[in-house]
């Protein structure tokens, strides 16, 4: 297992460097500049606007724009005349923002606390990992007893309820919260108070896992429905086990490797900030942050948005992988 946990890591490199490159091309192409498209500052003169894009190498071409991001630059000290290489954002250094012209880096803005409160990445993480347990620990169980229960009025109940979180957004499942339990009820404020540890992230996780748990519940269900009719499952039944040993020993493990399938993707998205719900409720995470940097051309941002998201991706599919030979030990990492 540890050569191919070495062999998925590195697979990453290449997949990283080509997001890369196409994120930049996609973003070098897309009209106006970071230091034209910026409502919320003035018009620069020439020279510093000149100042400002030999700073960020901006009229390099465009293979040097890209390798000294992405990989590597050498950099020469004004003062000793002395060179050293400084890593790109293949070694962690995401660089400069373009918004701040050059004030922050993008590690400040995205992994930094700020006023003594957590990082934007933070909130995002731990809503997105709220949100995915939600969904699952819900979503399982419920698939199961719909499964169990086919055709009953609990099968109809949940298949209702699951098909309901589906069909709607995160966006109007959002406001839908806001509008009973904050303005209506008055259960919780519509402006968050986030020095509170619990009662600002109940809504938001409910809004964010609400459609991966309808999709999760519909999943399991099917998938219990297909292993509930296998021949080993009726053996099992007709040796007189408990029902309860049947589902969670014999027919659990291999109804959940769909749903294990589909927790890579599904947990790298929501881990990277989802935007319809931390605009909602108020969430100071990456989501609007990312968002403004495109509006603002802000290519070290949007850059390091893709690969952060890409790399949690990698990471959830390795786990996921891992956890298909945890479940079933038929699999073999060969």
């Amino acid at each position: 297992m540890t050569a191919y946990i070495i062999r998925r890591i590195l697979w990453q490199i290449p997949v990283l460097v080509i997001v890369g490159l196409l994120t930049f091309g996609i973003a070098k192409m897309t009209p106006g500049g970071p230091f034209d498209t910026d409502p919320t500052r003035r018009q620069m003169s020439p020279q510093v606007e000149a100042v400002l894009r030999d700073r960020f190498g901006m009229d390099l071409p465009f293979w040097r724009q890209f390798t000294r991001y992405m990989f590597l630059d050498v950099v020469t000290d004004p003062k000793t005349g002395e060179q050293a290489i400084r890593w790109g954002a293949i070694g962690g250094n995401f660089g400069p923002t373009y918004s701040s012209r050059g004030a922050r880096t993008v590690q400040q803005e995205l992994f930094g606390e700020r006023g003594g409160k957590p990082s934007r990445f933070y909130y995002s993480a731990r809503l997105g990992v709220q949100a995915l347990l939600f969904a699952v620990l819900l979503g399982i169980p419920m698939g199961v007893l719909a499964a169990l229960k086919q055709n009953t009025w609990i099968d109809y109940l949940v298949l209702l309820t699951s098909t309901f979180f589906v069909s709607l957004s995160t966006l109007i499942v959002g406001f839908l919260l806001v509008l009973i339990f904050a303005s209506g009820l008055q259960w919780f404020t519509v402006l968050p108070n986030w020095n509170d540890p619990i009662r600002p992230w109940i809504l938001p996780t409910i809004a964010l896992g609400s459609t991966s748990l309808g999709f999760i519940t519909r999943l399991t269900r099917s998938s219990v429905l297909e292993v509930k009719r296998q021949d080993y499952v009726r053996t099992a039944q007709a040796k007189g086990l408990n029902d309860q040993v049947v589902v969670w020993r014999h027919m659990l493990k291999n109804a959940v490797l769909p749903v294990i399938t589909i927790l890579g993707p599904l947990s790298a998205a929501l881990i990277t900030g989802t935007l319809y719900t931390e605009i909602i409720f108020q969430v100071p995470g990456m989501g609007s942050l990312l968002i403004e940097a495109i509006g603002k051309r802000d290519y070290s941002m949007i850059m390091a948005g893709a690969l952060v998201f890409v790399f949690f991706l990698g990471l959830a599919n390795l786990m996921v992988d891992i956890a298909y030979g945890v479940v079933d030990p038929r699999i073999s990492y060969k």
